[in-house]
Order: structure tokens, then C-alpha cells, then sequence
């Protein structure tokens, strides 16, 4: 719950990411948004969250996600101070309502409301059947001098409880009053034969897989199911296993025919690493042929204690981070304020431990300024990034106030998800140039390029393509740096003419 430095961005960062979203495949966070008159509806669509719900340290009078019918809970909102984890945690804020009229399952974790100023209703609410975790538990708490604010009556129609003010807040109920016999499960109605489906969440319409409202496992096409159909089928007269026409990826709790570009099919399933004795290759995990490329782990920012453990690889699985603090070293602090390690500066040349990279499968991140710090050379057989983690604004490739002149990522041939941003890198040539379109596979965000050097400066400077370049634009001078030839390529270099050879 850390303070935005920049609270604009981050409002429009969040209705960036959720305007026209249905399905949220990990945790949804509301958090410092504390001018009242912000607009949230861009979170209308939202019927699904598979992680938590996080609301903390918002003001707008009204918070209202008129559709969201499940939270899964996969992954926990965890205090401190506390021992519960929570699917649902709202704390901090001023808000009058929290309308959530469509909520019928948290599937794991408990629901907690920490001081919340103003809000009204939600005592009203049977939490009881929202809650299907047998241990999760409802959690209110109100730590003020002050009374709680008197708040309206629930609408007259409202057969229990209310979310807010008027009749579409009324709770709806598909467990607490179902007959016996729907034991551990929901239901349409009081009667015996008015059970939900077991494969159900949140109630159904009718006693039929097709009839849920959301579905506890996978959701394939319209009908709620255990699993999805496996992508090969066992032939009992050729006693061989066979290709399933009719098979499916699990794809979070969705069957999908293919997964999405940013992850790997794996097993049955859309994964985003595979497992250990497989490698990627064409957006799937294979068996590796003899032992596996070095894989390491990323997520971290690269700092003089660390760079040597990346060192032969081949695939990074996360992130990579360059900031100024890796070129001028920083000592590092735990967040019980206690000193840990301090790590002594470092010269970018050591960055050279990256020339057997070929993949990072989430992001690059680069804000460091060193006068020998010019083009992204240690890289240079990088092929592939990944983008499924993003950084800001949804970048795969994000590189803001550097030292460099050229990226010289020769070798780069695809960014699977997010987009790019290269700003305010005062020296950087050739990057406006390079035909983004041939390399970023996703259109869902717009390209980020300005305030870089001014072209004519690169012109005088002669930082420009070599005559060799196709119109696609390079990364750097000289003709092994071209996206793409104008004639003709020869082991990495464009070349005029096959007949005359350089050298």
C-alpha cells in the first residue's frame, strides 16, 4: 500500500487497465485515490477478481462495482497485524458505500473492514453467505472517538440487508435459507429439488451446470465444469493416446482453445515458467534435447552483489531492473529500518555477464545515467521479451532518463505483451526510427517515444542508419545493427551485393 509519487498517473494507470474489463486475473487495488470527484465507473464491467480485493485510503463517497459476482481469492491480503488473509479488505477511507449488489462468493479468505470513517450498510449485510471459506471469517472494526454516521434505512423491497440506498443494493441469497439436502452448496429456491449445481458459485438460475451464475472450477463455453477437456483422448483400440479435437487449455478458471501470447501451453494448461526439465520454444513448453538452457530467476534490480549470478544465462524468468543505485552502489535497508548489505559501485561493463541472454519473460526496466553507459550491447543476442509481468504505463521495454546514445539490441525479435516507452533520454538516437510494429505483438497500448535526442544532432553526430537498412529503421550505426535489410544479409551484416563480399 505504498504512497504513488504521482497520484494522476496512478488514477489514470488504473482506468487504463480496468476500462471494458470483465474478468481480472489477479488482485484488483483501489488504493490512495483521495479526490472525491474521481470517476470510477471504468470498473463497471468487473464480474470477476481471482486474487484479492484491496480498497485503502479512498474518499469518493461512492464505491460502486455493480457486476463483480465472485472473488476467488487465490492469492491473500496479509496484515501485519492480523492472522487472517484477506479475499476482501477495505481500510482507511472515507467512502459512504461500498456497492458490491451482484457479490454472492468469496471463494477463500476472510473479508475485513478496518476504520472506515463513513461507511454505511455494511453491517446489514449476511456476510455469512458471501463467505464459503470454512475458515474465513467477517472482521469489523471501527477505532474512532466518534459515533458511527447514522445511515439510511435499506429500501423497503430489501428482503434482509442492503449494499446501499435504493432497491437494486438489496442482498440476494442462494445459500443461507437453501433446503437441507443442498448441503455445502446454493440453490434457486427453498425447496429440495431447487439445489444448485456442485460445480456452482454463487448461485444459479436452475439445477444445471449451464445454469450457474459463476462457476467454483472452470468455465467452458456456457456450462460449468470439474475440468476442462484434456488435449488428448487415451484410443482403447489402437491402445494409444490420441489428439482431442474437443480439448482445452486451463487458462486461470476459464477453458480456452489457445492461451493468451504472454503465457506457455503446458500440460493442459496456460502457464507463465515451465517446469524444470522443460524449456520454451514457439510459446510452449518442449522437452529439453540434452541438458535444459540456464534459466534465473529476476524480479530484482542488478547491483554489484548480484550481477555475477546471472552469469550463462539463457532465460531470465522475471524482471530486469538497471537503476542509478546499480552504477553508484547504495546500501541496502529492511523494512524494520535495520541495515543490510552494502553494495560498492558498479562499472557498466559488468552489465557484459547479459550476452548469452536470449529471453526475459517479464519486463525491462532501465533509469541509470553513466558517462560509459551508451548502448545496450550486453544484450545483444536478446531475442525475446516476454511481457508477463508489465512495468508502467504496461511497458515490456521501459527505458526513461538514461546515458545511452543506441540500444544496439540487434538481436531483439519480439515483445509477446505490453508496449514500449523511451523517454527523455537526451543523447538516444535511432530509436523514433525503428518500425515498433514489426517487433511488439500487442496493439492494446499506444507506443511512448519522446524527448529524445534531437534527429539532426544524431545526423551531425553521424548516430544514423547505415545505407544497408531497410526503411524498418535500426538499432544502432553500422550494418549488423539493421531491423531488416534493403538487399540482402550475410551472417548477421546487410550487404549491397552477394557478389562483392565485405572483406
Amino acid at each position: 500500500m505504498s504512497v504513488p509519487s504521482n497520484r494522476d498517473h496512478h488514477y489514470r494507470n488504473l482506468k487504463d487497465r480496468y476500462t471494458n474489463c470483465t474478468y481480472v486475473d489477479g488482485n484488483l487495488e483501489l488504493t490512495w485515490l483521495q479526490d472525491e470527484n474521481l470517476d470510477l465507473s471504468f470498473l463497471k464491467y468487473i464480474r470477476e477478481v481471482t486474487g484479492y480485493v484491496l480498497i485503502s485510503h479512498v474518499d469518493i463517497k461512492r464505491i460502486v462495482l455493480p457486476r463483480l459476482q465472485i472473488i476467488r481469492g487465490r492469492t491473500l491480503f496479509k496484515m501485519n497485524v492480523r492472522d487472517e488473509e484477506f479475499a476482501l479488505l477495505v481500510t482507511l477511507s472515507k467512502m459512504f458505500t461500498l456497492e458490491l449488489p451482484a457479490l454472492r462468493d468469496v471463494l477463500k479468505g476472510s473479508i475485513g473492514l478496518f476504520n472506515n470513517y463513513n461507511l454505511c450498510h455494511v453491517k446489514t449485510i449476511n456476510w455469512k453467505e458471501i463467505i464459503t471459506d470454512p475458515v474465513g471469517r467477517y472482521v469489523f472494526v471501527y477505532n474512532f472517538t466518534s459515533p458511527e454516521r447514522d445511515c439510511p434505512a435499506c429500501h423497503k423491497s430489501c428482503e434482509k440487508g442492503c449494499w446501499g440506498e435504493g432497491e437494486e443494493n438489496c442482498q440476494k441469497f442462494s445459500k443461507e435459507y437453501c433446503s437441507p439436502q443442498c448441503y455445502q452448496g446454493r440453490c434457486f429456491g427453498p425447496n429440495p429439488r431447487e439445489c444448485c449445481h456442485l460445480f456452482c458459485a454463487g448461485g444459479c438460475t436452475g439445477p444445471k451446470q449451464s445454469d450457474c451464475i459463476a462457476c467454483r472450477n472452470f468455465y467452458d463455453d456456457g456450462v460449468c465444469t470439474q475440468e476442462c477437456p484434456p488435449m488428448q483422448v487415451y484410443n482403447p483400440i489402437t491402445y494409444s493416446w490420441q489428439d482431442n479435437p474437443k480439448g482445452k487449455y486451463a487458462y486461470g478458471a476459464t477453458c480456452v482453445k489457445n492461451c493468451p501470447e504472454h503465457l506457455l501451453k503446458d500440460n493442459g494448461a496456460c502457464v507463465r515458467t515451465c517446469p524444470s526439465h522443460k524449456k520454451a520454444h514457439e510459446g510452449a513448453c518442449v522437452p529439453c534435447d540434452g541438458p535444459c538452457p540456464k534459466t534465473c530467476a529476476g524480479d530484482t534490480s542488478i547491483h554489484s552483489g548480484n550481477i555475477d549470478s546471472f552469469r550463462g544465462c539463457t532465460v531470465i524468468e522475471g524482471d530486469i531492473t538497471i537503476l542509478q543505485n546499480t552504477f553508484e552502489g547504495f546500501q541496502h535497508i529492511y523494512p524494520n529500518y535495520t541495515f543490510g548489505d552494502r553494495y560498492a559501485p558498479m562499472h557498466p561493463d559488468r552489465l557484459e555477464v547479459f550476452n548469452t541472454l536470449k529471453e526475459i519473460t517479464g519486463y525491462i526496466n532501465i533509469q541509470a545515467y553513466h558517462k560509459d553507459f551508451t548502448n545496450l550491447s550486453y544484450f545483444r543476442n536478446l531475442e525475446v521479451i516476454g511481457g508477463r509481468t508489465l512495468y508502467e504505463y504496461f511497458t515490456s521495454l521501459y527505458i526513461v532518463k538514461t546515458s545511452l546514445r543506441s540500444l544496439e539490441l540487434r538481436s531483439l525479435k519480439r515483445l509477446n505483451s505490453g508496449t514500449v516507452a523511451i523517454l527523455e533520454n537526451k543523447h538516444l538516437c535511432f530509436a523514433e526510427g525503428i518500425n515498433w510494429d514489426k517487433i511488439k505483438k500487442s496493439t492494446e497500448n499506444v507506443l511512448m517515444l519522446s524527448n529524445n535526442s534531437d534527429p539532426q544532432v544524431c545526423k551531425e553526430n553521424g548516430l544514423v542508419c547505415d545505407d544497408e537498412c531497410s526503411k524498418d529503421g535500426c538499432w544502432g550505426a553500422g550494418p549488423d545493427q539493421c531491423l531488416s535489410c534493403a538487399h540482402f544479409q550475410l551472417e548477421g551484416r546487410c550487404i549491397a551485393n552477394c557478389k562483392v563480399l565485405p572483406g
